[in-house]
């Protein structure tokens, strides 16, 4: 237990605020000591939780019906407990996407409860949903994480993080091999010859003559 080892020492209560979508790191003092963090990077860092959609963060994402989306958070939590008697520490995480497509979810708690000696949880995963995107429109990704401790089996800590990504599913739009397979044209190299494998200006006239002699 190096991270009780090193934090035993420090007497006072201490907060930090590290980012708008959690509580930070949380720890009591040296006596019956305590720690928390629902999203933890290190000893007395806190890290925002990140949501990826096939390994990217950003928001105002788009997707094409009929993909299929992944779904993933490196997830990472800490809670320990040194009181007298009665400690506790516990972590849960829920993560869940919901919208026209349907919903899912993946989520779990870990805990240690120990009446004399030092309780300890340190949860390390990376979270994911497999998506499929069966309708269009917009759908909501969410994720929270919970730590609590205990001294003398009540709770004396509490810390949440939250995250959350919106992202909107459309109707493809047809590359230049699409339309041309449309219109009767015949190849079997079509779908991969390079020049082919992006949409027409849609500016342009050409796809409502592509094929057309």
């Amino acid at each position: 237990m190096k991270k009780l080892i090193m934090a035993t020492a420090i007497a006072v209560f201490a907060l930090a605020v590290a980012s708008s979508n959690t509580l930070a790191w949380q720890e009591g003092p040296g006596t019956d000591w305590w720690y928390l963090d629902a999203s933890y990077g290190d000893y007395h860092d806190t890290v925002s939780l990140v949501i990826k959609l096939d390994g990217n963060s950003a928001s105002g994402q788009t997707f094409n019906v009929g993909d299929t989306v992944n779904i993933a958070v490196d997830y990472h939590a800490y809670a320990a407990s040194c009181g007298g008697t009665g400690n506790g520490a516990y972590t849960n995480w829920n993560l869940e996407v919901d919208g026209l497509s349907g919903s899912d979810s993946t989520s779990g708690e870990s805990y240690d409860q120990q009446n004399s000696t030092c309780a300890e949880v340190e949860t390390i995963n990376t979270l994911s949903i497999s998506y499929p995107l069966t309708t269009l429109g917009v759908h909501i990704v969410d994720m929270s994480s919970y730590a609590a401790v205990e001294q003398s089996w009540s709770i004396v800590g509490e810390d949440n993080a939250f995250a959350s990504l919106t992202f909107d599913v459309i109707v493809p739009v047809p590359n230049k091999a699409d339309v041309l397979l449309d219109s009767g044209v015949q190849g079997k190299g079509l779908n991969n010859a390079p020049g082919l494998q992006k949409p027409f200006n849609p500016k342009s006239k050409a796809a409502d003559h592509a094929g057309k002699k």
